[in-house]
């Protein structure tokens, strides 16, 4: 099983290639800010043997752990970072939002803080309900929802 990262690599815009110890970079709660402006291209593991079956046990309990907490429909992952004082995807249900949509994009019933795409959700739809949880958050709880994903563009 993996559990240490021992080395990191990484590519500048320019096409330089970096590798450094991984305990000398920065990360934060779901982030890595010198990704920001570089693009992973590996890691090197420390790893320790285990026997088959408690790799294919655990591998099993993370999966069904994953399943039974967040949709399976195509989504983009959690929309938004945890609050210091709830996490989003209870806010965003006790706010009363799940099930809230533009077009084909709504807020999962599975869990709050994934926007599941319906089959015809465009950029647009998904940055629109964003701003809809964003302003109920400030508006009912005067809570800033930071969003955890990257947008790019709009379309």
């Amino acid at each position: 099983m993996f559990d240490v990262v021992e080395t990191i690599r990484y590519m500048d815009y320019a096409g330089q290639a970096h590798e450094e110890n991984a305990a000398s970079v920065k990360v934060a709660y779901r982030s890595c800010p010198l990704l920001k402006d570089h693009i992973a291209l590996g890691a090197l593991l420390k790893g320790h043997p285990a026997a088959r079956e408690v790799v294919e046990k655990r591998m099993k309990t993370f999966s069904e752990k994953r399943w039974e907490s967040q949709p399976a429909a195509p989504s983009a992952g959690c929309i938004f970072k945890n609050p210091s004082t709830i996490p989003a995807g209870k806010l965003i249900d006790e706010l009363g939002l799940k099930g809230a949509r533009v077009g084909d994009a709504v807020v999962s019933q599975e869990h709050g803080n994934f926007i599941i795409n319906e089959g015809g959700a465009k950029a647009k739809d998904v940055l629109e309900l964003i701003e809809i949880i964003r302003a109920h958050a400030r508006a009912e709880r005067g809570i800033e929802l930071e969003t955890e994903v990257e947008i790019i563009g709009e379309n």
